[in-house]
């Protein structure tokens, strides 16, 4: 299994919780096989991948999420890492919540959002 080498380019772009940096916590979530939540985004639109997995394979160059049937291959190559906690909005918008975690801008303008936390039940009303 690999490990994630802090390259420079991995630096602490926001700091919200005094625990660690980010390349420490995504290396426990791989090691400890932690259930997280992702969202992944193409920077056109076109596709949001969503779900729950863990990662499978974790190193300086890529990483994989384990998603049940599938797997997600993301490259890792001039990526920017953040741990403010990101915005989500509910379904008819008319309402949004913060999901603490950690967000991935990809070299290709791509994102990717891990958080071991679950989505507050206030969020999707009636669909729980």
């Amino acid at each position: 299994m690999g490990v994630l080498a802090a390259p420079q380019q991995l630096v602490r772009q926001s700091s919200t919780n005094d625990g660690g940096d980010i390349a420490a916590r995504l290396r426990a979530w791989h090691d400890e096989a932690t259930a997280l939540c992702f969202v992944y985004a193409r920077s056109l639109g076109g596709l949001v991948q969503s779900g729950r997995g863990r990662i499978a394979v974790l190193n300086e160059m890529a990483l994989t999420i384990d998603a049940g049937g599938s797997t997600l291959l993301v490259m890792l190559a001039g990526a920017r890492y953040d741990d403010a906690p990101q915005i989500f909005f509910t379904p008819d918008l008319g309402s949004h919540f913060q999901v603490a975690g950690i967000g991935i801008s990809l070299g290709n303008h791509d994102w990717l959002f891990f958080s071991p936390d679950e989505v507050p039940p206030t969020a999707l009303p009636g669909l729980r």
